[in-house]
């Protein structure tokens, strides 16, 4: 195993999915919750789950924060457990990596203020983030599984079409969350030969048929979005 100490804390989809990336590169981890229930799933996938009180800073201190623990992933589905486990973490080591998962915008802000090192949320990842994501789609199914996978929000390209509304309008004429619960992130170019433009730069860029539109969101307002664009 590779030297570093990692805490998994809430035992779900995502722990599951990091878990096993984990182990394929090497990494030992404990995950650890507060509901014993999970037990039973944890042993049939293979994974030692230790049940604790988390908002006990010595049960914390005695899984060696503040000591040896190199990073935390504080995974719940209740963003205010992943704030307040946060906020406690870093207020017994604050050299430690804490890579905290939300599931709302409001609570990236409260985040950042309690800690965190990394904020994995769908909605905030842009620039860079998401070029890296679209040109290597093995991360893109990594985030994917663990991420968006969660609460049912996907990254996809849509193609503009020929006889599609958008064909031949402004990019800012169309941007997508005035009337749709989804964020347009940018496009690829057909005539530039699929140069990747953010929405940052190509707000008045004029779409064609054949680009590529990248958008994140839930499933069901991405299909109401084509449908009514025909797409």
């Amino acid at each position: 195993m590779r030297e570093s100490k990692i805490l998994l804390f809430g035992f779900n989809r995502s722990a599951i999915e990091i878990g096993t990336r984990l182990q394929k590169q090497g990494f030992s981890f404990t995950c650890i919750d507060n509901d014993a229930s999970l037990l039973p799933r944890a042993k049939k996938l293979g994974f030692d789950l230790m049940i604790a009180d988390y908002s006990d800073d010595e049960t914390l201190l005695s899984f060696g924060i503040g000591e040896d623990v190199t990073f935390v992933f504080t995974l719940f589905e209740e963003d205010v457990q992943n704030v307040f486990l946060t906020l406690s973490i870093r207020s017994l080591d604050p050299h430690v990596d804490i890579v905290a998962t939300t599931h709302t915008k409001d609570a990236i802000h409260k985040l950042q203020i309690a800690g965190a090192s990394t904020i994995l949320d769908p909605y905030q990842i842009c620039g860079k983030r998401i070029y890296k994501l679209i040109t290597q789609p093995e991360i893109m199914q990594v985030i994917d599984a663990t991420i968006f996978g969660e609460a049912d929000i996907n990254m996809e390209q849509i193609t503009i079409t020929e006889h599609s509304p958008l064909n031949n309008m402004l990019l800012s004429e169309c941007y997508p969350t005035q009337n749709y619960n989804m964020l347009l992130i940018g496009l690829h170019d057909k005539e530039l030969k699929k140069e990747f433009i953010f929405i940052t730069e190509g707000h008045n860029h004029k779409l064609d048929h054949g680009d590529i539109l990248v958008v994140i969101g839930k499933s069901a307002e991405i299909e109401r979005f084509k449908m009514d664009f025909s797409l």
